[in-house]
């Protein structure tokens, strides 16, 4: 049931997934001469290498599962797309709410087709009267603003989502729409199952999820411009990027020793480690998560081999030693880690997924033999 809070006013951030295609990936690794067992194993280990890309929208956005498609109707699935695309929210979240208040509509309920239940709510998205005069909106534009017409009720909710807290702080958006610890977790569980394959957003420059080889004659480590770290220079321009449209500082990228694993993608140079910069919050570190594909359902392994982007790993709450300050204190930050082909500790991976499309043309540095540390 949606009740009142304070509107946040949060920027509108994008982000991007990229499909499976791992016939790509075979064929890449195998011309490169790397041996078959190698290859098997890579393509595992390794995501696809081109992106999907769609319409503008908030961050990773997904395909209604089969699920979804069978338990949602048309007609309110295509309602919660296209408020959800407006406000800059979740589809799945809002179509999550939509069931749980009133089953899309279907509902023999008090208070949804008329009249208002014992808590003064009506309509599909169970609006009160107060909430809903201050978001209420006539999005079809026939004339009427009414919180038991889906095409405005859904709208309203996506609006109200977005001024409570969406999408950088999901738990506070749906805590305000109704106040129970019980709903919140429903809600994301439900949503959760209405996802379906990731798609991308066009929001980030085109060539997002290239595969780059090390330009011939190139020194691999370059300083990221503005910033005190080092990294692989073919993840510079997506470090900035990042650095740049959520507001972080990078703490930490290229680094041998100290706290960083030796196995891990720090001694690559393939990793970088962000608090908030200027301006910036970690509520814009956990969209940046979240728009990447991290989800809390598999924050404890860090979603590695879930994310549907160039991420290999994405640190954030759940993982040990990585989150926000509610989490784990003093030692506080997000970690990305790039997909990449295997390659020893204080020396360049052969390949590495990013983002960006390379600068120049991707012109393969000498030969060098694929070895797993």
């Amino acid at each position: 049931m949606a009740g009142p809070a304070a509107a946040l006013g949060a920027g509108r951030l994008a982000g991007l997934a990229v499909s499976n295609r791992k016939t790509l990936l075979w064929l890449l690794l195998l011309a490169l001469g790397v041996p078959l067992a190698f290859v098997s194993l890579l393509a595992a280990m390794l995501g696809g290498l081109s992106a999907t890309l769609t319409a503008p929208g908030a961050g990773i956005t997904y395909e209604p599962s089969a699920f979804a498609l069978s338990d949602i109707p048309s007609a309110y699935l295509a309602t919660y797309q296209q408020a959800a695309s407006t406000y800059g929210v979740g589809w799945e979240y809002l179509a999550a709410i939509g069931q749980i208040e009133s089953d899309h509509g279907r509902g023999p309920g008090v208070g949804i087709r008329s009249g208002e239940n014992s808590a003064g709510a009506g309509g599909p998205m169970q609006f009160i009267a107060s909430t809903w005069r201050q978001y209420g909106v006539d999005a079809n534009s026939d004339g009427r603003t009414d919180r038991y017409d889906p095409e405005d009720a859904i709208p309203a909710a996506a609006s109200y989502l977005r001024a409570s807290g969406a999408p950088a702080d999901w738990d506070r958006a749906i805590f305000a729409y109704n106040h129970a610890a019980w709903y919140v977790q429903k809600v994301k569980d439900l949503a959760e199952r209405y996802r379906g394959a990731p798609i991308g957003a066009d929001a980030l420059p085109a060539g997002s999820g290239s595969s780059q080889a090390l330009p011939l004659g190139k020194s691999w480590l370059q300083q990221v411009p503005g910033s005190g770290v080092t990294c692989d220079r073919r993840i510079v321009a997506d470090v900035q990027l990042l650095l740049e449209r959520y507001k972080m500082t990078a703490t930490a990228c290229y680094s041998v020793g100290g706290p960083h694993k030796a196995l891990g993608e720090h001694p690559l140079g393939l990793a970088v480690d962000l608090v908030p910069g200027p301006g910036g919050s970690w509520d814009l570190l956990a969209k940046a998560a979240h728009d990447f594909g991290w989800r809390d359902s598999c924050g404890v392994s860090g979603c590695a081999g879930a994310l549907p982007s160039p991420f290999r790993f994405i640190g954030w709450n759940g993982y040990p030693g990585h989150g926000d300050p509610a989490h784990v204190g003093a030692r506080a930050h997000l970690h990305f880690s790039w997909q990449h082909t295997p390659a020893l500790p204080g020396s360049p991976a052969a390949r590495v997924q990013t983002l960006l499309a390379a600068a120049a043309p991707d012109t393969p540095s000498s030969p060098r033999p694929l070895t797993r540390p």
